[in-house]
């Protein structure tokens, strides 16, 4: 497998261009962007020829630096509106998403395959880089201009529903998906069931509920140890959003939650209901966290296929099997409303409360 060292010792302004980045701060670091997007250019044309391959491979490279271009142009002013960089950051989540379609379409009998969808990695790195400055001012290196959580993103004039990323602690960002929309948007999305063409596998062990799992884009969970960093940092509401086989939605709303931490095994914490999908997540109030190799009730979530706050059972199960309009406990289930039969999506997202 072609591995990133050999590519920087292939081409060594890879290298050289980090180290300034790292180096520069806030519109110094747009301005080594802009410098060097050229350069960049030429390499891949070189790939190009030497590799024979198709130009339409790598139109998605093209299309890629144009917008990068774009950005770097409206970031070089003193002043850019809300509404210029929400155009930006679609355009940039359009090239992200290309992106990754390039590296999935792309054609294994290809040569210099290995070495063509690392690139592929490293202009997508290069979009997010991008629209973490954009969010942050330029400055990544200035704790103040970080957001925590979606709501001080949504706070700084980005409305558009996406991936974002968020420093829930100081040292660390991780990737979020915000929704802008919803009941006045600023929410951090912490899981994800619904229809897609691959699903992913919920019935995991404790390390991956801890770290997360899935594709933030698609079906996933968080983790709970990302829950828990957000959730003792304020007053946190959530919020499920639910649909059926036919297209009927419900929700419901918990205000006061939290998780404790790992050593008290992510025991959930709520408070009143609101909604119409029915009271049921109080069931699990107070309850520890349990998945098929650690907690209190490791066999129901062998039963159920899936980690989550059980209770000896579960009136609220959104981490089984997908299984849309099937009557199984282990299907994804709100109990009040559709007892235990498949729900054909599940959300779950939080938000700090401003009191």
């Amino acid at each position: 497998m072609f591995e990133i060292k050999k590519l920087f010792a292939d081409y060594p302004f890879l290298l050289e261009l980090g180290k300034q980045l790292r180096a520069a701060k806030g519109k110094d670091r747009i301005e080594v962007f802009y410098q060097q997007i050229t350069f960049r250019i030429q390499i891949f044309r070189n790939l190009i020829i030497t590799s024979g391959s198709n130009m339409q491979h790598f139109y998605f490279f093209g299309v890629i630096f144009l917008i990068l271009l774009t950005v770097n142009q409206n970031a070089k002013g003193n002043e850019t509106t809300s509404n210029q960089k929400q155009k930006v950051l679609a355009l940039l989540d359009r090239a992200e998403e290309a992106l990754s379609k390039a590296r999935h379409y792309f054609p294994a009998c290809e040569n210099n395959h290995s070495k063509s969808l690392s690139f592929l990695a490293i202009s997508k790195s290069i979009v997010l880089d991008i629209k973490e400055l954009i969010m942050t001012g330029g400055d990544l290196n200035e704790p103040d201009s970080r957001p925590r959580e979606c709501s001080e993103i949504l706070a700084k004039g980005f409305k558009e529903s996406g991936v974002y990323n968020i420093w829930p602690t100081a040292g660390k960002s991780i990737k979020v998906y915000c929704d802008m929309e919803t009941e006045g948007g600023g929410w951090t999305v912490i899981q994800r069931r619904g229809n897609f063409w691959k699903q992913h596998n919920f019935h995991q062990n404790w390390q991956s509920y801890k770290v997360g799992f899935g594709n933030i884009n698609r079906d996933f969970w968080l983790g709970n140890e990302n829950i828990y960093n957000l959730t003792n940092q304020g007053t946190w509401e959530i919020r499920f959003d639910l649909t059926d086989k036919l297209g009927e939605a419900r929700y419901a709303v918990y205000n006061n939650f939290r998780i404790e931490d790992e050593n008290f095994d992510y025991t959930l914490r709520i408070g009143n209901y609101r909604g119409n999908a029915g009271d049921n997540f109080k069931f699990h109030n107070g309850k520890k966290f349990s998945t098929t190799d650690r907690g209190d009730n490791r066999d129901c979530s062998n039963i159920n296929k899936g980690g989550w706050w059980y209770n000896h059972w579960a009136y609220v199960h959104l981490n089984g099997l997908y299984q849309p309009d099937v009557d199984a406990p282990q299907s994804i289930h709100w109990f009040e409303w559709l007892k235990n039969k498949g729900l054909a999506s599940t959300e779950m997202k939080i938000r700090l409360r401003k009191n």
